[in-house]
């Protein structure tokens, strides 16, 4: 009988289990999940019960952004992504990069075909409300699209999806990296969360381009936090709730 020499290693080696190597992933993906999961009924209470019962909508999304700012706030290990903070050049550019996106998001819609798989919007308009839950619903709004919506997104596509094209050991790429396929497959992911996939893939790639500029994710939130705002003004200068 064959032994093995004293100081081999071993026969078997141990595989890591698909759930210790997904592990890491979970506090950049759990916050926009969740966000994503819990806006399923939206569209569906505005068809329904948006003119008899309009403010279950504007409950249902409070109760979201809570929940999800919640959820936010215990993964916030992934915010050190954040650092370091753009240089006001590199602000300057993001906030520029923000105005396009908003002209792309208005000036392409009615010019590219629906894809009825990425779904639709269904405006949900305030003026239902009246008076201060009108206003209160609006200022929520404005908090989730502002605030907390650019820290989950860019957490997930810009941090985690771009730096995972590069490498599956996503933490061993530096914020930053920036390759062409990275740059067009995080866009392509991106753009399927929105039903309006032509400039949300545009965005995606204006994104990554900045990422890649200043070497800031941050610069990215700020980008994404301008274009959201813009976007808002937009809305509640013209009434197109379609975009909300």
């Amino acid at each position: 009988m064959n032994h093995p020499e004293e100081g081999s290693p071993p026969a078997a080696t141990t595989v890591p289990s698909v759930a210790a190597e997904l592990r890491p992933a979970i506090p950049y993906a759990l916050p926009l999940a969740v966000y994503m999961l819990t806006g399923g009924g939206e569209s569906w209470l505005v068809e329904h019960l948006g003119q008899t019962r309009p403010w279950l909508y504007p409950a249902l999304y409070a109760g979201r952004l809570a929940l999800t700012a919640a959820i936010a706030w215990a993964c916030r290990s992934t915010w050190v992504d954040f650092k370091p903070w753009p240089r006001p050049a590199a602000t300057a550019l993001a906030v520029a990069a923000g105005l396009l996106v908003t002209v792309l998001w208005v000036g392409l819609d009615g010019h590219y075909p629906a894809i009825p798989l990425l779904g639709a919007r269904v405006a949900f308009d305030p003026q239902r409300l009246g008076g201060a839950p009108r206003s209160a619903f609006i200022l929520v709004r404005l908090v989730g699209l502002v605030a907390l919506v650019p820290i989950i997104e860019e957490l997930f596509w810009r941090s985690l999806v771009m730096r995972w094209v590069v490498n599956p050991d996503f933490r061993t790429v530096p914020i930053g990296t920036v390759t062409l396929t990275a740059a067009v497959v995080s866009s392509l992911f991106f753009a399927t969360a929105h039903p309006e996939w032509l400039p949300a893939i545009l965005t995606g790639l204006i994104w990554a381009a900045l990422l890649a500029k200043t070497g800031s994710l941050f610069a990215c939130v700020v980008s994404h936090a301008i274009a959201n705002l813009a976007l808002a003004a937009y809305v509640l200068a013209t009434g197109s709730w379609k975009y909300w």
